[in-house]
This record gives C-alpha cells, sequence and structure tokens, in this order.
C-alpha cells in the first residue's frame, strides 16, 4: 500500500499541471469517418486543458503537414513573453482502421501519445482528447478545441462541450487560448 501512495504522490506531482483525475480515462467515441488530408493546415488553439509543455504562451497554432513517410510532421508555435517558442512533432496513424487515433510525441526519446480527434469539420473546428490511465486507479487527461481562425461561433464551443460532457471530459477543466494581438 505504501507503494502505491508513493506512486500516486510522484504521478501527482509530475502531472499537476496537466489534468490529474482518479479513475480510468474518459471512454470517448472518435470521429469515424476522418480524412487526414482534409485535416492538413493550420489550425488555433480556442481551448485547451492545461500542460505544462505550453507554459504561459499566447496566439498558439499548429501546423500538420504530411511527409513522404506517411507520417504527419507537427509544428506548434506560441508566444511566451513576446518571444516565439516552437515545438515540432512527429504524428502518425497506428492502425488504418482508426484513422482518427493518431498518436504524436515532440521527442524521439519519448513514446508516442494519444493525439484522438473526436470532432471535426476539418473548416471550422476539430476536437482532440488525450488520456492515460495509471495503474487503472489515476488517469492525466489533455484535450483541446482548434478552430481554422482565431475564434470559433460559440454555438460550436457549445456543442463541443456538450460533446465533451457527454462522454464525461470536465469541461469546467478547458481554458480560453489568449488569441488577441497575435
Amino acid at each position: 500500500m505504501l507503494q502505491l501512495l508513493f506512486v500516486a504522490l510522484s504521478v501527482f506531482g509530475v502531472s499537476q499541471a496537466q489534468v490529474f483525475g482518479l479513475g480510468k480515462c474518459a471512454q470517448v467515441k472518435t470521429q469515424e469517418s476522418f480524412d487526414l488530408n482534409r485535416y492538413l493546415g493550420t489550425w488555433y488553439e480556442i481551448y485547451k486543458f492545461n500542460s505544462n509543455f505550453e507554459g504561459k504562451q499566447k496566439c498558439v497554432s499548429a501546423n500538420y503537414q504530411l511527409q513522404s513517410n506517411g507520417h504527419v510532421r507537427v509544428d506548434n508555435i506560441g508566444f511566451e513573453n513576446g518571444e516565439k517558442k516552437e515545438a515540432v512533432g512527429d504524428g502518425y496513424v497506428p492502425d488504418k482502421n482508426y484513422p482518427s487515433r493518431l498518436g504524436v510525441r515532440f521527442s524521439n526519446l519519448a513514446p508516442y501519445a494519444k493525439y484522438w480527434i473526436l470532432d471535426t469539420d476539418y473548416t471550422n473546428y476539430t476536437m482532440i482528447y488525450s488520456c492515460t490511465d495509471i495503474l487503472e486507479l489515476f488517469h492525466i487527461s489533455y484535450a483541446w478545441i482548434l478552430g481554422r481562425d482565431r475564434t470559433l461561433d460559440e454555438s460550436i464551443e457549445n456543442r463541443l462541450f456538450a460533446k465533451a460532457e457527454s462522454y464525461g471530459i470536465d469541461t469546467s477543466n478547458f481554458l480560453k487560448e489568449d488569441q488577441t494581438g497575435c
């Protein structure tokens, strides 16, 4: 029992900048029909779960480009204290039967993390969810709502929040991204 408590405290210490919760990850349904080619291009972060790897950035965008090996170059750009921050990652579809369930990593030393697309219309919005179960007792989750523009219609936001809530994702964890003055 002491070892379990140690693991739980260690996980909490590492994950306090993410959304840490008790129990397993939410059971979500990814988008059934998904066309990666239509998804490529630039997206702007509208909402996100807090994440230590983004820090206090604003004007965050992500650009997805198909590579010759079938993988996707993920180029994230944001600004912190007026300084440009960039993170380049690699994404791919591990199972062609589930094309909306990508794996993404930002270091060759890191494992691929889930980048599951729950909903997108390709031209206005996308909602992404990532979650890792730890010992089936805890989980660390991330979620994003991105738009092709720096703002998103409130009716779309409300529909995506309702969809997330229907899966058991706590939408109070979403933080509004600052896309002003970009």
